[in-house]
Parts: structure tokens; sequence; C-alpha cells
């Protein structure tokens, strides 16, 4: 089976939405330390994002230049991040400097929302 991150406190946090995609793919995994104490700590996800970081742009040099950025980025991320829709279709979302870190990582960034069906005024003007 595969582990899922979970927070201890709610609110934002994008790093989480990282790790949680790429472990559910299975490009990467929790430490066994991890696992054991079924704790990990925001140090183990930057760490653990990090290390998937630097194979990527080792793979691909496109993302060299990104590195760095994205190393500085990654500890803020769990703070929430800013994101721009579009609404011209899911994926399309203004670039930021911190999608580099979801680009690097090779985690899609997608944008969607649910309409309150009591709210008539906004359902009436979205289903035309």
């Amino acid at each position: 089976p595969r582990k899922i991150l979970l927070q201890n406190i709610n609110g934002p946090c994008p790093l989480l939405a990282a790790a949680n995609a790429l472990l559910l793919r299975g490009v990467i995994t929790l430490s066994s330390e991890c696992v054991r104490n079924g704790v990990a700590s925001t140090d183990d996800v930057v760490n653990m994002l990090a290390n998937r970081a630097l194979i990527r742009s080792q793979q691909q040099s496109s993302h060299e230049y990104h590195l760095n950025e994205v190393l500085s980025i990654l500890p803020t991320l769990q703070h929430g991040m800013d994101v721009n829709p579009q609404f011209t279709s899911p994926q399309s979302i203004e670039y930021t400097h911190n999608l580099a870190a979801f680009d690097i990582l090779g985690v899609e960034l997608v944008h969607g929302w649910v309409l309150d069906p009591q709210d008539l005024e906004t359902c009436a003007v979205v289903e035309t």
C-alpha cells in the first residue's frame, strides 16, 4: 500500500500536495524512519522533494537553471502559495516563480471549483 501525508494543523499546504502527488504515483517514497514513527517533519518532506528536484534537474538539463530557485522555494510552500487561475482550461494558470517547483518535480497543477447550488445567481452565469 502507498503512504500519503496528512497535516496535523489545517491550512493550505502545496508542499504536501506535491509530495502526495509523487507518493501516489510511486515516484518518491517516505523514509523507513518516517514510516516507522508515523511522522514526517517539514524538513523530511522538503528534503524528499529536494532530492526529487535534483534527480529531475540531472535528467532534464532545461530545468538546471531553476534548481537553486526551486530549492529556496520548497520550504516556503508549507505556508501556501498564490495561484492565479485563468478560466480558459483547468491547466491555465498564470506563471509565478512558485510554479517552478511543481514544474521541476513533474507535478502538473490544475484548478477547479465547486459551485454552491444555492447560489442561483452564480450558477446561472456559469451554466450559460
